[in-house]
């Protein structure tokens, strides 16, 4: 069982921050960080969660405004990591149109030889991905009602939410948001959780 810090969450800094992520994986427990990504107008990538940031849709303004605004870029991150520890990054694009955003996501990720695990709600889009660069990890989020149809598929991995636990297939699996012990004992041994709370999580793995 590994423990990845949810969105780089190392419960000091701001999370999907560049401080937060490069924080997470000093610390000796958290095996893995997971954090969004969000392509930009001029097809670069920025770390957050939601589509728009401080008034500004992020998919229509130019990176170097965002960087302006206080978003760390990927690329920015990437080149300050030097770990093998999981890096699973959740690609966040709701629409169908992505040739271009996957071949500039796969010309920053080759720069950096890193352990990547590439994720997304957007089946097409993940799916795409591993069938163009076959060489990178690559999983499908699966959500309360979303991909649930999905749940036996031919990519590397799933990240499923708590709730589908006992639906999840055979093969590598991590489980979000894993924030306490009552979804704690849900959990298999042989998945891994994604979580806010690491080093509580990190403490109940002990006692078992």
């Amino acid at each position: 069982m590994k423990i990845i810090a949810h969105r780089g969450n190392d419960e000091i800094h701001l999370e999907n921050s560049m401080e937060a992520i490069l924080n997470s994986l000093l610390i000796p427990y958290i095996d893995g960080v997971e954090f969004d990504i969000r392509h930009t107008k001029d097809y670069n990538f920025v770390i957050h969660h939601d589509p728009f940031y401080k008034g500004y849709y992020i998919e229509k303004t130019p990176l170097k405004t965002l960087q302006r605004k206080g978003l760390d870029s990927l690329e920015d991150v990437l080149e300050k990591i030097n770990t093998k520890k999981i890096l699973l990054i959740e690609i966040k694009e709701e629409s169908d149109r992505h040739k271009v955003l996957l071949i500039r996501l796969n010309k920053i990720l080759k720069k950096y030889n890193l352990n990547y695990y590439l994720c997304s709600f957007n089946y097409k889009l993940i799916t795409t991905f591993k069938k163009k660069f076959p060489k990178y990890k690559c999983g499908l989020i699966i959500g309360i009602k979303m991909n649930t149809n999905h749940l036996e598929n031919n990519l590397d991995f799933n990240s499923i939410n708590y709730r589908h636990i006992e639906k999840s297939p055979d093969k590598e699996t991590f489980v979000w948001t894993v924030n306490n012990k009552e979804i704690f004992d849900k959990v298999k041994q042989s998945q891994n959780i994604i979580t806010d709370k690491a080093k509580e999580m990190y403490n109940f793995i002990n006692e078992i």
